[in-house]
C-alpha cells in the first residue's frame, strides 16, 4: 500500500527494530479474533478499532511517537475489554505468545531489554529501570519472564509519568450514523456516485469518529466511458470536479453530525495501480508516482487536513 500521507506511528519489534505502524496488518488480524470468538455481526468493527489506535498512538503525548510492541498489543488487548469484548480480547492476547523463558534480573539484562522493547523516551529510561530494578528486588526475583518485566516496567512508567497511550470510555461501541444515514444526507451530486459504487463510504462509530472515503478508479473511468489509454491532461480535471463532490459529502456529513470541529477524514483508493494498468497502459511495479499524483488530484479539493490518503 502506498501512502500520500504515511502514519508517523512507529512500532518497535521485540529484536529492536522500528517499522511503521500497520493498521491493514491490525484490522486482519482483529478480524480473525472476532470470527475465532464467534463475533462474526462485530468483525466489520476491527477497522475501526485499527483506525482508533492509530489515531491515538499519533496524538500520544511523547517525543517521538514510537511504541513497543508488547506495548501495542497491550493498548489493543485493553481496548476490546473496556469497549465489551473481553472473549475477543483473550484471542487476541494468546495469539502469537511466546514460549515462556526467564533472564537474570540484573541490570545490565534489564536494560537491555527494555532498550529494545520498551520504546521508553530516552529522559524516562533510567527513573524507570531504577524503578523496575527496585521492585524485582522487593518481590525476590533474581530471574523473570521478559514479558513480565516489560508489563511491570510499562505499569512503573505509566504510574510515573501518567502516559497511557491509549484512553477508552470503557463503553461499547455504537453506530451513530450507517451509511444509509449517511446516504440520506449526501447532496445530489454524490448520490450518484454512491449508487454507481464508485464511492463508499463507512459507517461512523463511537469507537473512532471519523469520516472513510473509498473511492474506485475503475468504476469511474467505466462511468464516463473512459478510452484507453486515458492520459494525465485528460483525467486530472475530472478528478478535480470528483473531489469537490467529496468535499460537498464531506461538508454535508460533518454538518449532519452537528460538529462544530469536523472529523479525521480518510480517502483510500483500493484499485489505482489496476487502473493505471488497464487505462493508461502503465506497469505496474512503476505506477506509483502516477497513483501518487492521481489521488493527489483527487485529495486537493477537500477543505480540511485530510488524515491519510491511500492507494494501493
Amino acid at each position: 500500500m502506498s501512502e500520500s500521507k504515511r502514519s508517523p506511528v512507529q512500532i518497535q519489534d521485540f529484536d529492536g527494530v522500528r517499522t511503521p505502524f500497520d493498521p491493514l496488518a491490525l484490522q486482519t488480524r482483529l478480524i480473525g479474533c472476532f470470527l475465532a470468538a464467534g463475533r462474526q455481526e462485530s468483525s466489520p468493527m476491527a477497522e475501526d478499532f485499527a483506525l482508533a489506535v492509530e489515531y491515538t498512538l499519533a496524538r500520544a503525548p511523547r517525543p517521538e511517537p514510537v511504541f513497543g510492541r508488547g506495548e501495542l498489543d497491550s493498548a489493543v488487548t485493553a481496548m476490546l475489554e473496556e469497549t465489551g469484548f473481553p472473549d475477543v480480547a483473550r484471542i487476541f492476547r494468546q495469539h502469537g505468545t511466546e514460549s515462556i523463558v526467564e533472564i537474570r534480573a540484573s541490570r545490565e539484562t534489564v536494560a537491555d531489554l527494555l532498550q529494545k522493547h520498551l520504546a521508553c523516551p530516552e529522559e524516562r529510561f533510567d527513573a524507570v529501570l531504577h524503578e523496575t530494578l527496585q521492585s524485582l528486588g522487593k518481590l525476590e526475583m533474581e530471574s523473570a519472564p521478559p514479558r513480565l518485566i516489560l508489563e511491570l516496567a510499562r505499569h512503573i512508567e505509566r504510574k510515573m509519568y501518567s502516559a497511557t497511550p491509549c484512553r477508552f470510555s470503557g463503553n461499547a461501541p455504537t453506530v451513530t450514523m450507517t451509511r444509509q444515514d449517511i446516504f440520506n444526507v449526501l447532496p445530489a451530486e454524490a448520490k450518484p456516485l454512491v449508487s454507481a459504487g464508485i464511492l463508499r463510504i463507512s459507517g461512523i462509530t463511537t469507537l473512532f469518529a471519523r469520516i472513510h472515503f473509498f473511492f474506485m478508479m475503475n468504476e469511474f473511468a467505466r462511468s464516463l466511458q473512459l478510452k484507453r489509454p486515458v492520459t494525465e491532461l485528460e483525467l486530472e480535471p475530472l478528478l478535480y470536479h470528483a473531489g469537490q463532490v467529496l468535499e460537498s459529502a464531506r461538508s454535508a456529513i460533518v454538518q449532519a453530525t452537528g460538529r462544530q470541529t469536523g472529523l479525521p477524514t480518510l480517502l483510500a483508493i483500493p484499485d489505482m495501480l489496476d487502473f493505471i494498468v488497464e487505462y493508461s497502459g502503465g506497469d505496474r511495479d512503476h505506477a506509483e508516482q502516477l497513483g501518487a499524483e492521481l489521488a493527489t488530484a483527487l485529495a486537493s479539493e477537500f477543505r480540511c487536513d485530510l488524515y491519510k490518503l491511500t492507494f494501493q
